[in-house]
């Protein structure tokens, strides 16, 4: 339970198979939940059943924005950096780094590097 808060929290760091991963989870689940609440409304033609689909959706919107915030955090970016997901063509190249760039090796200002486990395994 306490990893899932985690999830919709904006501190600490996250390593790029952590973001790429709840990412894709992130939107399976807004895609699948809306799609989900919107059948049951059609079938039932009772509006109540798209509360849940905007719940649902307000949920996996705000823990995306986490997610991409942590991951900012693990490249030594600060959080406003996420705005810069408006400007059209920086938004593409900002998502290429996120998934392909490295975190800084050992901690930074924004935590403990989320890795350091997996290498004293090695």
């Amino acid at each position: 339970m306490d990893k899932l808060v985690d999830l919709f929290k904006t501190e600490g760091r996250a390593n790029r198979a952590w973001y790429l991963w709840h990412i894709l989870l992130d939107d399976l689940a807004i895609v699948s939940g809306v799609l989900l609440f919107g059948l049951l409304t059609v079938i039932t033609r009772t509006p109540l059943f798209i509360l849940p689909a905007i719940g649902v959706g307000v949920a996996g919107l705000w823990a995306g924005v986490c997610v991409t915030i942590k991951r900012l955090h693990d490249l030594g970016r600060p959080a406003w950096h996420w705005l810069l997901f408006i400007i059209p063509i920086y938004n593409i190249y900002l998502g290429i780094v996120l998934v392909f760039q490295k975190g800084t090796d050992g901690p930074n200002e924004f935590g403990p590097d989320p890795l350091d486990g997996y290498r004293a395994l090695t």
